[in-house]
């Protein structure tokens, strides 16, 4: 098995130990820490009523499930999930459990992105097939449907597959021969969102740099790719679309470089949202969703910190709010204030009219740090601290007119 180190946490690899520089305070938010013990949570979505979330896990507990890699051990085991959270109690029970988890560094890789159609949930798990053991071949990169009554699943589509034959058509980057390489694509997948719509799935895949779509028959075909290669040497690399949201008769793709793209009508132009002093919002993308008026949210896992540059603002993720119509938006909720949203990573607008974040997103369930052996200093409670260590999930409270009319 050979895994190549993943863009997703690469910044998190960076030693930059200078002062830490001000940053525009969020707007006043109540931010709420509902749950915590989850095991690196990701998609979050909703069932009536109910919060469910993915859970990523922690790789395997049996060394015999490790192989050593230039980056460290890879350990793979089946201590992915999805979890039932009550939002009243913060209590969580496995939904469906035993799935593929990948633990590298500080990096986890599992069940990613989930969405709902007409009380059906659907998941999305990470990877690929021949990035992992063969009994989990029939799990790395699926789409798959999942039986809310008792946890079964069903797999749609091998997304990861089909995603890495398609990257085969590209030359891979060689940095040292042609620097930023334009126009290559690196031979990889790994499917991060879905968003289920009436024709079939929506998927974004983080590592084929893809927006494909899989039809109610599980025929895949790839919309877009997303080729940016980044002219300079800082993180990521390339494009890294994360999550994908839809409003206002168009879709809307995040991307871990701080991009934001509008599709509508198989075109897709790139939007740069503004705060009121005309400051970039977006900085590394992994979560996206819209609230019921149309206002579309998006969730930095990393603030703007940058590769090289003297600061570690990138420790401090936030939440930002955007209106497609109006253009304006600004920052809803951030780390820096609100420590529960360490790490943040994927959000859904819940029936109460307010926004639900998942964070703690590579924080295990048992709350140890996995930041311990990092060259550079992390806030101690990143990962949270005595019984509310792990895992989160984070309530943001949104006002009466911003979601209730």
């Amino acid at each position: 098995m050979s895994l190549k180190r993943r863009p997703l946490f690469g910044l998190l690899a960076i030693g930059l130990l200078a002062a830490l520089l001000p940053i525009p305070a969020a707007a006043e938010t109540t931010v709420t820490l509902v749950a915590s013990g989850l095991d690196s949570p990701r998609g979050v979505a909703f069932i009536g009523n109910r919060a469910v979330v993915a859970e990523a896990g922690h790789g395997s507990d049996n060394p015999a499930d490790c192989v050593a890699t230039p980056f460290g051990p890879v350990c793979v085991g089946n201590t992915s999930q999805i979890s039932w959270v009550n939002t009243k109690t913060g209590a969580h029970t496995p939904l469906a459990s035993g799935l593929m988890s990948v633990h590298e560094g500080l990096d986890t890789l599992g069940v990613s992105g989930l969405s709902v159609r007409n009380g059906k949930l659907y998941a999305q798990i990470s990877v690929h097939s021949r990035e992992v053991p063969a009994r989990f071949a029939t799990q790395a990169g699926h789409l798959i449907s999942v039986d809310t009554e008792n946890g079964s699943w069903n797999s749609i589509a091998s997304v990861g597959d089909f995603n890495y034959l398609y990257t085969l058509r590209f030359t891979e980057p060689n940095p040292k021969v042609c620097g930023a390489c334009p126009g290559t694509q690196e031979h990889d997948a790994n499917p991060n969102d879905v968003l289920a719509i009436s024709e079939g799935w929506l998927v974004v895949d983080a590592g084929s740099n893809t927006l494909t779509k899989v039809g109610q028959d599980g025929e895949m075909e790839v919309l877009h790719h997303f080729p940016w290669r980044n002219p300079d040497p800082t993180f990521p690399s390339d494009e890294v679309p994360t999550c994908i949201a839809s409003t206002g008769g168009a879709l809307w793709i995040g991307t871990l470089a701080g991009h934001l793209f509008r599709i509508e009508d198989d075109e897709a132009t790139q939007v740069t949202p503004l705060d009121s002093s005309g400051k970039p919002l977006l900085s590394h993308v992994t979560g996206c969703t819209s609230g019921r008026d149309g206002t579309l949210y998006f969730v930095n896992m990393f603030g703007a910190g940058m590769f090289g540059a003297p600061d570690m603002n990138y420790l401090y993720g936030n939440v930002v709010k955007y209106d497609a119509k109006s253009g304006s938006g600004s920052i809803l909720a951030d780390a820096r204030q609100n420590h529960a949203l360490f790490l943040p990573y994927m959000a859904k607008v819940g029936p109460d009219g307010n926004l639900w974040v998942t964070s703690g997103a590579v924080c295990p369930a048992d709350g140890s740090n996995p930041f311990v052996k990092v060259p550079f200093p992390t806030p101690p409670d990143i990962c949270g601290t005595g019984d509310k260590k792990g895992g989160r999930l984070v309530k943001i409270s949104l006002s009466n007119n911003e979601e209730r009319n």
